[in-house]
């Protein structure tokens, strides 16, 4: 793996992490990027589809965004338990797959040039002097 791809799996499990924490935080403590709740649920699920498929370029689409979507539900499964204190809204979760297929078309050709492959050095410095005589 690169250290590029590296830095895109950390950076993808460091903003899973970061979108989750602020989910179950009380809402008056949470960081907004916009004054709309759908936008910045928008702006969560776009980043964190970006970095998956930046980190993870091999998963199937239709299986990346299922896990993504599962994770939405999720937020919104925790949000619903009343000691978090916050709301749980179909509207939310219908935000974050709107953003996940967003995300998903506008990561597609970052996703190509990260899967691929390192060349080694040997095989392609042969390849390219030509056949061995």
């Amino acid at each position: 793996m690169s250290p590029l791809r590296r830095l895109f799996v950390l950076a993808f499990w460091a903003a899973v992490l970061f979108a989750y924490v602020e989910a179950i935080l009380p809402g008056r403590e949470v960081i907004n990027l916009a004054k709309w709740d759908k936008l910045n649920h928008m702006i969560a699920f776009f980043t964190i589809t970006f970095l998956a498929r930046a980190a993870y370029p091999r998963i199937p689409i239709f299986r990346l965004f299922a896990w993504l979507a599962a994770f939405g539900g999720f937020i919104e499964l925790s949000q619903a338990m009343s000691f978090i204190h916050r709301d749980a809204e179909l509207g939310d979760w219908v935000a974050d797959m709107i953003a996940i297929v967003a995300g998903l078309i506008i990561a597609w050709p970052f996703a190509i040039l990260a899967d691929q492959r390192r060349p080694k050095i040997g095989v392609d410095v042969i390849a390219w002097l030509g056949p061995r005589r």
